[in-house]
């Protein structure tokens, strides 16, 4: 008896230890539609926008953010992720070059599969099949989190210039704040109002998706007014360009995105809940083709697809810059470890997801 009450005590204690140890109380996912490895690693790709189009090099997107090495076009393209977030704050896995890969589960390599295996952890190709305004019926991890942490309709939200997250995000429409694609967001501040009423005058070629600002300026209201606990951003137009063949519209996009991470930052660090108490991971749903070809594609039939990146900003975590000669992650992981960063084990809701990224909290 007194063994198992030893036991018990000595349990007792390393769950509270952990949990004191444990600084995240906020998450958030941003997610990069179709970004591909290669720009996010190296920048400007300059052999294939030139094969793309034979005057690249007199055009305004390759002069500005072409340099001689990868890293330098990099630091030009997205010069707060790089700079700040990944020699500061966080860590990036998915650089083949130095031997690190981050994949996809699902083998259907487009985005509707991609968001449901990263927001549900775990990939059902036998039943999500398509990109189709379906409801998905498998639980996601802010689900599990708004359940686990009692949070109301507005301390769980998400924000994607895609309408379909409208039907990944959550099992029913009623869950939590979902606004996606060219709809209103209710705001009582005049500037936001007009932003709102704005996108359905300024329409993107895809009628599904709205511009990438609009979504990103409608989060940064909720964030400042609601304070969500658990809050995902989904940029699409690196997606949107790559599919018109726009490769100079996708680098401006990532510039433009990393304008925003700079904005998100200056918030998350300048507020109470949020600063030295708030886990970010950035991700993207599929990757796409590596030659002139087919560097705009993606889906089964494109292998490279598979490869995606994560990044993971968080106060719990030591690690900085580029993961090396590192074990594979997966998009199935991301959920859990989301939930583990709050000290939830999402086996909880789903056994079968992907587990925990272990080495994002090893110390």
């Amino acid at each position: 008896m007194k063994k198992l009450f030893l036991s018990l005590f000595i349990g007792a204690f390393l769950c509270l230890s952990t949990a004191a140890q444990r600084k995240t109380e906020n998450v958030i996912l941003i997610t990069l539609d179709g970004a591909r490895w290669q720009e996010i690693f190296g920048g400007l790709d300059r052999e294939l926008y030139k094969k793309i189009d034979k005057d690249a090099e007199i055009k305004t997107a390759y002069k500005t953010y072409a340099a001689e090495t990868g890293r330098e076009r990099r630091e030009k393209l997205m010069p707060f992720f790089w700079q700040v977030w990944m020699k500061n704050h966080g860590s990036i896995a998915g650089n083949k070059e130095l031997k690190s890969e981050a994949k996809t589960t699902n083998n259907m390599l487009f985005s509707y599969p991609g968001y449901s295996e990263m927001l549900t952890g775990e990939a059902h190709d036998d039943v999500i099949k398509s990109n189709a305004r379906v409801q998905n019926t498998f639980p996601s991890f802010p689900q599990f989190l708004q359940n686990k942490l009692k949070l109301d309709a507005n301390q769980v939200a998400v924000f994607s210039s895609w309408n379909v997250m409208n039907e990944i995000a959550a099992t029913r429409a009623d869950a939590f704040l979902i606004n996606a694609g060219h709809e209103a967001y209710p705001s009582d501040r005049p500037e936001i109002q007009a932003l709102s009423a704005a996108q359905f005058e300024t329409p993107t070629p895809w009628s599904s998706e709205r511009h990438d600002y609009y979504t990103f300026s409608f989060a940064m209201a909720h964030l400042k007014k609601h304070r969500p606990r658990v809050l995902h951003i989904s940029f699409l137009e690196t997606d949107g360009w790559a599919h018109s063949k726009r490769y100079d519209m996708v680098i401006n996009a990532l510039h433009r995105i990393d304008g925003h991470f700079k904005e998100l930052w200056q918030f998350v660090e300048s507020d109470r809940q949020y600063k030295g108490k708030t886990t970010i991971i950035v991700t993207t749903d599929h990757g796409r083709g590596l030659t002139e070809n087919d560097w705009h594609s993606h889906g089964k039939d494109i292998a490279e697809a598979r490869d995606i990146w994560m990044a993971f900003i968080s106060p719990d975590s030591t690690l900085r810059g580029e993961w090396k000669d590192a074990k594979t992650v997966y998009q199935n992981q991301i959920a859990a470890t989301f939930c583990k960063s709050l000290g939830f084990d999402y086996a909880e809701q789903n056994p079968n997801a992907g587990k925990a990224i272990a080495e994002v909290f090893a110390r």
